[in-house]
């Protein structure tokens, strides 16, 4: 039986594009693993089959169990933080208070095109954040690779002990390529 490390992945609907990159990306660490018998669990909404909701707080409460279940939790934002995300942060957060390690939560913010606006529900996460109201650190990106990067040294406490390695435009695992950075 493969050792499972389980990352949650919190996003709106507008990062779809990246939510669909990293669960390649994710694709390719797992081929890379498998041999040696670890696996890394993807966990998203649009993957998870909750159709008829087992809590009284809806699937939504659902979601939050899998949120607190996982080893890492990756949040993506651009413009906007719907109440669903930020409860699975907020969640999050709590699980890691009440358990001093776990979950790892790690927060990207992917830089706005020019033009668009902030939502204020993401205004006001930043200003939580700034303030020193969440321990919820976040890095800026306007290139998925960048995370990508940082989640593969993100894994090596897990387990991921393959030294990634550059050949011409792709990073390899093992004889597996997992970034094109063509």
């Amino acid at each position: 039986m493969p050792h499972v490390t389980s990352i949650f992945l919190g996003s709106s609907e507008e990062l779809a594009a990246d939510r669909r990159a990293l669960g390649d990306f994710m694709g390719g660490v797992n081929d890379a693993y498998a041999p040696r018998g670890r696996r890394f669990s993807l966990v998203e909404w649009e993957r998870e089959s909750i159709a008829v909701a087992r809590q009284e707080g809806g699937k939504q409460a659902e979601y939050n169990e899998l949120v607190r279940a996982c080893d890492l939790c990756l949040f993506l934002f651009r413009t906007r933080c719907g109440e669903y995300t930020m409860q699975e942060v907020e969640a999050a957060l709590a699980e890691r208070a009440r358990t001093g390690a776990r979950p790892e939560v790690v927060t990207w913010m992917r830089r706005p095109r020019p033009g668009e606006k902030i939502s204020p529900e993401l205004r006001d996460l930043r200003a939580r954040i700034d303030a020193g109201e969440l321990d919820l650190p976040y890095r800026t990106y306007d290139d998925l690779r960048v995370v990508e990067l940082d989640l593969l040294a993100r894994l090596r406490p897990y387990g991921a002990d393959l030294e990634p390695r550059r050949v011409g435009d792709f990073v390899y695992l093992g004889d597996e390529p997992v970034i094109d950075l063509g």
